[in-house]
């Protein structure tokens, strides 16, 4: 398959946002000297010759394989650990060919040297009351050990299954603090909600004298919630296969349009991940405006007949939802921030990609999501969101608008508009819809068909923390011949080379428009504390580091290779930001990075 064959990117180092442990403590910079220079931490996304002689890190499990018969290559994931810890963030996806077996893409993260800073003091059953304490203690629990790359902590995160809620918190496994706590559940013959038959041969069963809403291959199963918000409530039945409750009609038929898609277009089968298949439930709640995916189940409200109607009715939003399914399956992309949002984005495009492309439905709602569950004179007539212009709704169509807050689980919906818009205009071409953000070149499209199939296989590789950059870097990773309509429909949102470093992700992304910085990296060089920290520019400029906690210090050598040797203290967490100016006064930044000493 082409897309994984034929581009060669590099990518910088990346590191979460770290959060810094406080520190009482001095630093002080030693003589600058040449050296130290490492492959650093984090993200990468390799492809071609870097892919074929990548080794695999010795402190990673294989939690995953799948087979990709229709791009011709195999795909394993990998989880890092640290004792028994998984690595927040530290998955790995690697792409074999299935003939040859050679490495053809590796996309994720993985931390060198990555050691514990705090000691695990609660078992998981402590955890589990913690986040009792917050949230009660109905529904289904899990709890699982991690550490945290960004500061080296072990702890929980507590999962919480309940009919329409999901909450993840975060329990520090030594002190029982609560450092991060948000709900994850993805929000979002017979006769339809809209008055239209579908064919349900093979998609119902007969038990004694009636019907059941069960598939004759067990793999699509739909149940009526009763308007209640307990599920999945009660089967789907009917006397005579004739079925009339167009909710209930919809999510299953739907449901199985998208599993079709999935199986025929990118070989996913749901089955392999989720044994019980696809479960649906209609009616859940009364004139209830939401649908969503709870970590095993559909469930869709009816609406309350004004803002929306019956939320199965729209097969973008089945698609969409059904969709957290599979990324939950794959990348796993945490609920916030911008793993949200590409989380988020993932859905929008393939619930797209199945509504248009697959099931055929070619009318004016082309590029907007969830219109056909907007009833006329609705403020969602026109549908929520609109990947051909995300200001339509007052979402950003570009990175450096994007929504900074903490609301909306840190702009899960809102900024996922910015990948949207990226799809949108690597299928059909043109400039950012915002008239201050267009650059006045045209991206050249490259269809529905090639574009959808880059973005399963990077989105689907991400690790689980993935940035925007991370994912402009994968995409590249896997475009094959399409590489330059890729990064050139990312620059047109604002996810370009200045940000992200060349490509992927240093940090939290470049500032400036000076020199490009990459391989940046920290090593330990003594037991006493002492450290280098190290870079490479593209052209010659002096070095700068700034420590979040303690000053900055500089070398006005003008080099392209920087190293700079810090004393500090042994044991503990820095935070820092490396800076390079030219001989023209034009400086960048990168980070936040963090080393432990």
């Amino acid at each position: 398959m082409s897309y994984l064959r034929t581009h060669k990117i590099s990518v910088s180092a990346f590191v979460m946002v770290a959060v810094l442990l406080a520190l009482a403590l001095f630093i002080a910079p030693t003589n600058a000297a040449q050296g130290g220079n490492g492959n650093g931490n984090g993200f990468r996304a390799l492809n071609g010759q870097d892919a074929q002689v990548f080794n695999l890190p010795k402190d990673v499990t294989n939690t995953g394989h799948q087979k990709l018969d229709k791009y011709g290559v195999e795909a394993d994931r990998f989880q890092q650990f640290v004792g028994k810890a998984a690595v927040l963030g530290g998955q790995m996806t690697v792409y074999n060919d299935i003939d040859s077996g050679e490495t053809m893409a590796v996309i994720g993260a993985h931390y060198e040297g990555l050691m514990p800073t705090n000691h695990i003091a609660l078992n998981e059953q402590q955890a589990r009351q913690t986040a009792m304490q917050a949230i009660g203690q109905g529904g289904k629990w899990d709890a699982q050990l991690m550490i945290n790359p960004s500061n080296g902590r072990y702890f929980y995160i507590v999962e919480t299954q309940r009919a329409d809620s999901r909450w993840f918190h975060w329990v520090d496994a030594e002190t029982g603090e609560v450092t991060n706590a948000y709900d994850g559940v993805a929000h979002g013959d017979g006769v339809g909600v809209l008055g239209d038959t579908k064919d349900l041969t093979g998609l119902t069963t007969q038990s004694g004298s009636t019907y059941q809403l069960v598939s004759a291959d067990g793999r699509f199963t739909t149940y009526d919630a009763n308007n209640r918000s307990r599920l999945p409530g009660t089967l789907g039945t009917d006397s005579d296969d004739h079925w009339t409750d167009g909710a209930m009609v919809d999510a299953h038929f739907y449901a199985y349009i998208t599993d079709n898609y999935y199986q025929s277009t990118h070989g996913f089968n749901w089955t392999d991940h989720y044994s019980q298949g696809m479960i649906s439930s209609a009616h859940v709640q009364r004139d209830y405006n939401n649908a969503y995916w709870n970590g095993t189940q559909m469930a869709y409200g009816d609406g309350d007949g004004t803002t929306f109607i019956a939320f199965s009715a729209d097969l973008d939003i089945v698609g969409h939802e059904l969709s957290h399914g599979v990324t939950e399956a794959t990348s796993n992309l945490i609920y916030q921030n911008e793993s949200g949002a590409l989380n988020e984005s993932f859905s929008d495009m393939m619930g797209t990609a199945i509504e248009y492309d697959y099931y055929g439905a070619n009318y004016d709602g082309l590029w907007t999501l969830g219109e056909d569950a907007g009833p006329d004179g609705s403020q969602y007539a026109d549908g929520l969101r609109n990947l051909a212009d995300p200001t339509v709704f007052g979402d950003p169509s570009h990175w450096a608008d994007r929504y900074t807050g903490t609301g909306d689980n840190g702009g899960v919906h809102i900024n996922s508009s910015i990948s949207n818009h990226w799809f949108y205009l690597l299928v059909e071409g043109g400039q950012n819809a915002a008239a201050n953000r267009a650059s006045g070149t045209n991206v050249q499209p490259i269809g529905m068909v090639a574009t959808e199939e880059i973005v399963f296989l990077a989105y689907t590789a991400l690790p689980a923390s993935a940035d925007f950059c991370d994912a402009r870097a994968a995409t590249l990773a896997v475009a094959g011949n399409n590489s330059a309509n890729v990064a050139d429909a990312w620059d047109e949102v604002g996810v370009d080379d200045a940000l992200c470093g060349g490509g992927g992700s240093g940090g939290g992304g470049g500032t400036g428009s000076g020199p490009v910085i990459s391989n940046v990296s920290a090593v330990k060089v003594s037991n006493r504390g002492t450290f280098v920290i190290s870079w490479d520019t593209d052209v010659a400029s002096d070095s700068e580091v700034t420590f979040t906690c303690c000053g900055s210090y500089s070398d006005t050598v003008m080099t392209t290779s920087h190293s700079m040797s810090f004393n500090g203290s042994k044991g503990a967490t820095y935070e820092y930001f490396v800076t390079s100016t030219d001989a023209s006064g034009s400086s960048t930044t990168e980070g936040p990075f963090v080393h432990q000493n």
